[in-house]
């Protein structure tokens, strides 16, 4: 019977020493093993929306000095092959990968995922979660999206925006978009942005009307803010050019006719991939 008791108090005190560990885990980021990845949990800027979201931080090998990072954000369909394709590259020109989720337990797809504003919100709410981090260079931290993270990408270089959400603090000190949506933002009746570098990746052929809207994106910043954006074009490639997986047919209000269509193209992801590695290299000062 005492060996009974003594075994029980036993498992209870292993029991408390394992919750223990795992929300001091949570806390300070703990290590996703299926990916190596570290998660790091935290939530929205915006108490009218106060979400509760999480990333994966990727650090190079080997890095003693705080090292550049970049805030990756997945299209509608959430985290997949299209932030992989670019993860270890990136990582092992020696600049962090924050990849987040802003979908699970979010939305479920193009019909009831969240608006822009509040994509914004979350957007920089990843840049100050690691700027608190000692291994992270707080100056040299940049956003990278695809589709609806390619959106917000763009979307956090309005000058409107940081200041609504960071005040007198630096916004991300370089933008890669890839295929962004750019129909909403031609209206903008403020386009005054930080200043911040920016690049813009998409095909001709895209279904969400980027092959005619980048152009005239980029005209309109070059008119009305005096801004430079580098566009990246690929002749006849599809929204999705570099998600490696079969073609994909499917419905989203934003797209034409709300059909949405996403396919592989191997010669534009790669050649993506170089340039953008050379971009985030040169505007993030990567040694």
């Amino acid at each position: 019977m005492k060996t009974k008791t003594a075994l029980g108090l036993l498992a209870a005190v292993l029991l408390a020493t394992s919750l223990q560990q795992a929300a001091t885990a949570r806390a300070a980021g703990s290590a996703d093993t299926a990916t190596g990845g570290t998660r790091i949990e935290f939530s929205s800027l915006d108490p009218n929306h106060p979400l509760h979201v999480y990333g994966l931080l990727y650090l190079p090998a080997g890095s003693t000095n705080p090292c550049p990072a970049v805030v990756v954000v997945h299209g509608t369909a959430g985290v997949n092959q299209v932030g992989a394709f670019y993860r270890e590259p990136v990582v092992k020109a020696g600049i962090a990968y924050f990849e987040v989720d802003f979908k699970t337990g979010i939305y479920t797809g193009p019909a009831d995922r969240p608006s822009p504003d509040t994509l914004v919100a979350l957007g920089f709410a990843a840049l100050k979660e690691l700027r608190k981090l000692p291994a992270i260079d707080p100056d040299r931290i940049g956003i990278m999206g695809f589709s609806m993270g390619g959106h917000l990408t763009v979307n956090t270089a309005f000058e409107k925006n940081r200041q609504l959400w960071l005040g007198d603090e630096k916004g991300f000190a370089t933008h890669a978009a890839f295929y962004p949506v750019c129909k909403a933002f031609l209206s903008q009746s403020d386009c005054r942005v930080t200043g911040a570098p920016m690049i813009i990746f998409y095909g001709t052929a895209d279904v969400y009307g980027d092959g005619e809207n980048v152009p005239a994106f980029k005209k309109l910043l070059a008119k009305k803010d005096k801004f430079e954006v580098t566009t990246i074009e690929y002749a006849g490639a599809q929204h999705g050019f570099n998600r490696h997986a079969p073609a994909l047919s499917y419905y989203d209000p934003a797209a034409k006719d709300k059909r949405g269509y996403m396919e592989w193209n191997a010669e534009a992801a790669n050649d993506s991939l170089a340039k953008v590695l050379d971009f985030l290299r040169q505007t993030l000062s990567v040694k």
